[in-house]
């Protein structure tokens, strides 16, 4: 049986987020979620963009350390070697 999770990992200011989520479109949201909460501290009155990858590109760019990532994982492997220890 495969297990699959998708792991969002964002970096702000230094500060590492991470969550897990069963799919890379909740992953998606929760970073959408993310952008809209934090969007007024880093860009102030400017207006996001309507399209959400236009509107994280404009995010993360504003600071070169910031970053994002959506990974899929297939975790059945671990799960196994636990299984057998």
């Amino acid at each position: 049986m495969t297990m699959q999770v998708t792991i969002l990992a964002i970096v702000v200011n230094g500060v590492p987020v991470l969550s897990l989520h069963q799919t890379r479109s909740a992953a998606w949201k929760r970073l959408m979620r993310f952008i809209d909460t934090k969007w007024p501290e880093r860009l102030g009155a400017m207006l996001p963009p309507a399209e959400d990858e236009a509107k994280a590109r404009m995010f993360f760019r504003e600071e070169d350390k910031d970053l994002y990532a959506i990974i899929d994982a297939d975790i059945s492997e671990p799960d196994s070697k636990v299984s057998q220890a």
